[in-house]
């Protein structure tokens, strides 16, 4: 769910910890940054970003897996002897897929790419310099504007490019997931 409404990569979503979660300009956010005493780091410099929460995964209870006492919002998630959060889980979700029958090419990575696309693909005033904030990549053009005075994109645009990530209930239904 994390993915699908937001398009972060498992690694990504595997290390979010607690503090993580925070309100910025009145949005609630997951905060992908560096945790040096974990070794772990976001893949790019762009990587390192705020997401604002979609209201979905705020209905679904996202907040509900925070717990005192706990560092990592996913804390029954166990860190592997080469130090990887997400390897247990990347296998739960082969498994998975492979239990609902789908094919080998359907990946986790696969949720960043339907969530480009869903809003790449809108008919709306989401820009792609939003998009590409929202998915911690470089800007995939480099005008004058976007590298130099573009010094920030508003969150109430970023939450507003969030919010515009839409699937059908027939899609999660399919997957067993209300």
């Amino acid at each position: 769910m994390v993915a699908a409404y937001s398009g972060m990569r498992l690694g990504e979503i595997c290390n979010l910890r607690n503090e993580d979660i925070q309100t910025i300009d009145g949005v609630l956010c997951f905060r992908i940054c560096a945790h040096p005493e974990d070794s772990w780091s976001p893949k790019t410099e762009a990587g390192e970003r705020l997401v604002p929460i979609h209201s979905a995964l705020l209905d679904w209870g996202i907040l509900n897996f925070q717990k005192t006492g706990e560092k990592y919002l996913f804390s029954e998630l166990k860190t592997s002897t080469d130090g990887n959060r997400g390897a247990d889980f990347s296998r739960a979700f082969s498994r998975y897929k492979t239990m609902m029958v789908l094919p080998p090419a359907i990946t986790f990575h696969g949720f960043r790419h339907t969530v480009s696309t869903l809003l790449r693909n809108q008919n709306s005033d989401i820009r792609e310099i939003w998009i590409d904030a929202l998915l911690g990549h470089e800007a995939s053009h480099k005008s004058q504007g976007a590298t130099t005075y573009l010094s920030g994109i508003e969150m109430q645009n970023l939450k507003r490019t969030v919010e515009s990530i839409q699937y059908s209930s027939f899609v999660f239904q399919k997957f067993g997931v209300s």
